[in-house]
């Protein structure tokens, strides 16, 4: 048995291990300037409030309409901010919204659509994130999403699927000469 075989072999059992000890992230809000968030799902009918939604996983329909609330605690003079979709692999972030500006308003509300692409996975976890920034400080905030759905319903799916299965016939190709008697 070769030494590259063995390492390959370790590396893989050390990365499964952390894939399976890698626990799911709470949502959370940090703020030094008295900021809050809250969005309502107009088609499910669920609020969500950055602060108070903790652990849970806010399932979502792949489209929708949110009315959405913010406020900070002073006068924010010259201000910044977005927010975004946070996806798995292979995905990039999606900008859901930014803002900027110069303004003496604490609060600001509105409503926005979204619509994510039939190749983002139905029942697989990410996350929304969220920041702003102004003269008195900033905040971040995130939640986790779901998208209401099986995993197959997206076209994707197969594509993991297929990938997953030549990957497997691969890796068992390569141990099955580490499991072999020696002629």
């Amino acid at each position: 048995m070769s030494w590259g075989r063995w390492v390959v072999g370790a590396t893989a059992v050390t990365g499964l291990g952390l894939c399976a000890m890698s626990g799911r992230a709470s949502a959370q809000l940090e703020s030094n300037n008295g900021c809050q968030g809250s969005g309502t799902f107009q088609d499910i009918g669920v609020t969500v409030d950055a602060e108070a939604i903790g652990d849970d996983v806010v399932e979502v329909e792949r489209s929708d309409t949110v009315d959405w609330q913010g406020s900070v605690a002073a006068a924010p003079g010259a201000y910044s901010g977005k927010i975004a979709v946070d996806l798995p692999p292979p995905f990039s972030d999606v900008e859901i919204d930014s803002w900027d500006g110069d303004s003496d308003i604490t609060s600001n509300a509105g409503v926005k659509d979204y619509d994510l692409t039939s190749w983002v996975p139905a029942d697989v976890e990410f996350r929304a994130v969220g920041s702003h920034t102004d003269e008195n400080g900033s905040c971040t905030g995130h939640v986790n999403l779901k998208i209401k759905g099986g995993p197959f319903d997206s076209p994707i799916a197969p594509i993991s699927l297929a990938g997953t299965v030549l990957t497997g016939a691969g890796l068992a190709a390569t141990l099955r000469s580490l499991f072999r008697r020696p002629s």
